[in-house]
């Protein structure tokens, strides 16, 4: 009933709010407007091109041309306060007070203090944060192919890891943000666009992307109550500005090359190494061929991306539309991802610019195909000698094959795994200012995901012979409903209004639906139309068509207090209550407070005579954030399945029902409280910056699926709050001006993350485990062994095997007795390194000289160990004679099988110099229509350096699927279905009209 109220309301809201929109959008405004001129010169007194100069609190703007000149109509000449910035510059603040020519010289600094920062549900400059807050620009994004936002931030925040895993194109990046802290999936920051929490990267184009804010830790995040625990990143996106109407071109053509490419046996060594080992193999002199099996799945990729953007407006309205086409072709001839992303802004101000209304459009269409994992095992193990094609040019089929055998070739040609999205949404909101100083806002959001997936496997190919076809179709749906109500205060006052106050209160509401069908059939007659004839299948069994329906409301009450003397004693409050549908009758709503403050050293007195330091700051802050996202809908109720049919009395047929899950009205979120100290600084006249922090984050509360007794329990397994997890961490960014002159400027930048993680409580009087072992790396001869175990004491990612120290002269593995009994047995694992990296590094450098600049960036990680799946599953002799093999020392020594042992697991160390571009300016002084024109060249992934045998040492940190509960628990292992990785070179453009 009081969730009906709750959406009755919404609904009047929204109602009201459309009406209002219908009236003041064409609701005439009136103030003393006109127009600011001058110019923004640097110290030496020379023009700054392209610089920004925004009416605060307003999205009109305007940039300087090539003398530096600008020209921008406001609102009101009294009341008007001007920003100016520029990268790698001090942003200044100017009061227009009635003037209609201003000059302004900006100081130049490798940290700009005067920088507008998102942080939730509002802004600051960089100079009143309190709490760590990373912010990365437009002009500091990777350049080259990107994938979504992630791509644009890779190796640019200290402590934030973003992993690529395999060369797939469809495959998104994994995210961390100092450490793994749950046990669940969900592991990674909560994504926030233009405001809006819950949002996915992938559905906003790189190109229209202006700033992106990473809140590290919890006295920043806690705004955002129960779904922060991973940290926030905050997405900002381009608006229109400017009475002039701008048309941006943005487009790239990338080609993308196998970057290591397993190196396995040709033909002839294929031979020579069965002969070698006794093996008959006359059987298959027949086979002529010498294939390359994985150089025939992978090709040159070519990806093109074309952006084209129009914005504008007036001193009371602005406009920016935006349309992007992306075709990305993947490495492996069966990978493809074609994206159409539309995107649509409108800003009008009214009422003596105290009513402003916004509205977003935004629509992501995609189309991909994700290539088959199973068919690069298959490449892996096909002998040389098989040809692709018969001579007939049909394709050479293995139906008798053994197990993992097949033409990986074939089975990309007629087998497809497919999926269509599409993601509208729609954003509206109202804000008025009551009295100077006092807003409120309402802000609706309504979005839209769809989903079409198909997946076929032929008949004709081993990848659907024993199914004869295989077809499934699966529709999914995800309808989210917010609506946020905010009422903002700022005042300045006191002596030369020294002191600043401003607050914040919030109230949100949200809904989320989910619905989901799937259907499976097999045994086809006709095969010509795949998936798409589905109910060709004969064989369509009962379970193989399933249908599902989850929802989940979430209430919250928020509140932020800042004050700040002087820039020089800041402090700050926040506070959320969240109350989650998903939680347990017992536990409905959580708290989750947070408090900072930060002391300006270099503002007081006996700091002014230290000119070598231009700015210190000393930060604080403690918070405490919470985890939902990773709890599915109904988890704390008890639940049904159904389970076969039976007959009763009357001889009627019935359905079954059985218990699938056991109820737990305890069940809550997970909860994590963080201590962040920080020190920012800048010296010798803004040419060094940096920030050095030290953090301590404890998560509690934990959810795991534990083992529970049965009668006691109707179910043997029930999700519960049991668990602790620690990380610590240092963190530092450096950055240095090493070259700074009137044609030419070398910026370099370092940043270092050290975490230790531990999982420090696993167990309660409730509910308990010593150890859990998870992570099957699927080596055959050892099938369903596991690789790592979740134990107290222990990090995430902690390998857990047989200690091998070597090979004997018989060809055996020398394992260690560990318990000292006399044999080698499943007792005798151990500990043998994990998977989690001592240190994570990115060192970025800039050049600019005259017209031309370049940039090169290198990232790595140091003291992480990585299973070599592969190499373990390919390199053993034991089934060579059918079976082709990875080139290494071993292959003819080894006389037993593979073993999950410490002998697969390395270190995986490495630095790769992840992007390099070079790219020039044109002079448009003398053409009119044209404003900027920039052309480049950039390359990704050229090399790594590493001591790591296998193909990649970078993994994924998350394996296998969402569903799977265990999936984030065993990082560390290259898969040995693993697609390589793509080296990209990329030209582009950049125009402005």
């Amino acid at each position: 009933m009081q969730g009906k109220k709750i959406l009755d309301s919404f609904k009047h809201w929204k109602g009201m709010f459309l009406s209002m929109l219908m009236l003041f959008c064409v609701t005439a405004a009136y103030g003393q407007s006109g127009t600011v001129k001058g110019k923004v010169l640097d110290e030496q007194g020379e023009p700054i091109i392209g610089a920004n100069i925004v009416e605060k609190g307003t999205t009109n703007g305007t940039i300087t041309d090539i003398d530096g000149n600008y020209s921008i109509a406001v609102n009101d000449l009294r009341r008007a306060v001007l920003q100016f910035s520029y990268i790698g510059y001090n942003s200044v603040e100017e009061s227009v007070k009635g003037r209609t020519q201003i000059q302004i010289n900006l100081e130049a600094s490798v940290v700009n203090l005067g920088e507008v920062v998102a942080i939730g549900y509002g802004t600051q400059t960089r100079r009143e944060i309190t709490g760590s807050v990373a912010n990365v620009s437009e002009e500091n994004f990777n350049k080259g192919v990107n994938r979504d936002a992630s791509d644009l931030l890779q190796g640019k925040v200290a402590g934030l890891t973003i992993t690529t895993g395999s060369g797939d194109v469809t495959r998104g990046s994994q995210i961390r943000l100092r450490g793994t802290s749950t046990l669940q999936n969900d592991q990674g920051p909560m994504i926030v666009i233009d405001g809006v929490p819950g949002g996915d990267m992938s559905t906003v184009a790189p190109s229209d992307i202006e700033s992106i804010s990473v809140l590290k830790d919890a006295s920043s995040a806690a705004i955002y109550g129960s779904r922060a625990a991973g940290g926030v990143i905050l997405i900002t996106t381009k608006r229109g500005s400017g009475s002039k109407t701008q048309i941006n071109y943005d487009g790239y053509v990338t080609m993308d090359k196998v970057a290591n490419k397993p190196d396995l046996l040709n033909a002839q060594e294929w031979r020579d190494a069965n002969k070698a080992l006794g093996n008959n193999i006359s059987s298959y002199d027949r086979y002529t061929a010498d294939t390359d099996w994985f150089g025939e799945m992978l090709r040159t990729g070519i990806s093109q991306s074309h952006s084209l953007s129009m914005s504008g407006g007036s001193s009371k309205s602005n406009y920016r539309a935006s349309y992007t086409y992306l075709d990305r072709n993947g490495i492996a001839r069966n990978n493809y991802m074609t994206r159409h992303s539309f995107r649509f802004q409108f800003q009008q101000r009214a009422i003596n610019d105290r009513l402003r209304i916004g509205l977003t459009g935004s629509a992501t269409l995609t189309d991909m195909e994700m290539p088959t994992a199973d068919d690069f095992i298959k490449a892996y193990n096909m002998p040389p000698v098989f040809p692709v094609y018969n001579e007939d040019g049909s394709y050479f089929t293995t139906f008798n094959a053994e197990y993992d055998l097949g033409n990986p070739v074939q089975n990309q040609n007629q087998n497809y795994r497919r999926s269509k999205n599409s993601y509208f949404y729609g954003q509206g909101d109202l804000q008025f200012e009551i009295i100077d100083g006092l807003n409120i806002k309402v802000n609706l959001y309504k979005s839209r995901f769809m989903n079409d997936y198909s997946q076929w496997a032929s008949p004709e190919n081993e990848g659907g012979l024993s199914d004869n076809g295989y077809a499934r179709r699966r529709a999914r749906t995800w309808d989210r409903d917010l609506m946020e109500w905010t009422l903002n205060y700022e005042n300045a006052f006191g002596p030369e209004e020294k002191h600043k106050v401003s607050g914040l209160l919030g109230y949100s509401w949200e809904s989320n639906l989910y619905a989901d069908q799937s259907s499976i059939a097999r045994n086809f007659a006709v095969v010509s139309m795949g998936a798409d004839n589905i109910q060709s299948g004969s064989k369509l069994d009962v379970g193989n068509v399933t249908s599902s329906r989850n929802e989940y409301k979430l209430i919250s009450m928020f509140a932020r207090a800042h004050y700040s003397f002087d820039e020089r004693y800041m402090i700050t409050a926040t506070v959320r209550r969240d109350g989650s549908s998903k939680f347990g009758a017992n536990h409905k709503w959580g708290w989750f407070p947070s408090v900072s403050a930060a002391w300006g050293i270099s503002q007081e007195a006996f700091m002014e005579n230290v000119d070598w330091i231009d700015d210190l700051k000393l930060r604080a802050g403690y918070g405490v954030t919470g985890n939902q996202d990773g709890l599915q809908p109904y988890k704390s109720l008890e639940l049904y399945e159904a389970y076969g049919t039976y007959t009763d009395q009357g001889g009627s047929q019935l359905i079954a029902y059985r218990v699938s899950q056991n109820a737990n009205p305890d069940l809550k979120w997970e909860s994590t409280a963080m201590l962040n100290v920080g020190i920012d600084f800048q010296m010798f006249n803004g040419r060094l910056g940096g920030t050095i922090e030290y953090y301590d984050k404890k998560t509690s509360d934990m959810l795991y699926n534990y083992a529970v007794p049965t009668p006691t329990y109707v179910y043997g397994t029930i999700a519960a709050n049991v668990g602790d997890m620690s990380n610590k961490g240092v963190e530092v960014l450096l950055n240095l001006d090493v070259i700074r002159n009137k044609n030419f400027v070398w910026n370099t930048s370092v940043n270092l993350a050290h975490n230790k993680n531990k999982i420090t409580k696993l167990s309660n009087e409730l509910y308990s485990t010593e150890r859990v072992y998870v992570g099957d790396p699927w080596i055959r001869g050892a099938s369903g062994v596991t690789s790592h175990v979740v134990e107290e004491g222990y990090p995430v990612g902690q390998f857990f095997m047989l200690k091998c120290n070597g090979i004997d002269e018989n060809g055996k593995f020398i394992i260690e007795d560990v318990n000292n009994d006399g044999q080698i047995t499943d007792d005798d694992r151990t500990y043998v390194g994990d998977a989690q990296p001592d240190l994570t590094f990115g060192w970025n450098n800039t050049f600019t000289w005259k017209r031309w600049d370049a940039s090169f960036f290198i990232r790595g990680s140091i003291g992480q160990k990585v299973l070599n799946n592969p190499l373990a599953a390919y390199g053993n002799n034991t089934y060579l004679n059918g079976y082709n093999a990875m080139k290494n020392d071993d292959l003819l020594v080894l006389r037993e099988n593979s073993r999950v042992c410490s002998y697969y697991v390395e270190n995986a160390s490495f630095a790769r110099l992840d992007n390099m571009s070079i790219g020039y300016t044109f002079d448009t002084k003398n053409i009119d229509w044209l404003e900027k024109a920039r052309v480049y060249v950039a390359a990704q992934n050229l090399f790594v350096i590493t001591g790591y045998k296998g193909l990649d040492p970078e993994v994924e940190l998350f394996r296998g699927e969402a569903s799977d509960s265990d999936a984030g628990l065993s990082p560390g292992i290259e898969p040995r279905n693993y697609m390589p990785k793509a080296r990209s070179f990329t030209f582009g453009v950049n125009l402005t009209f």
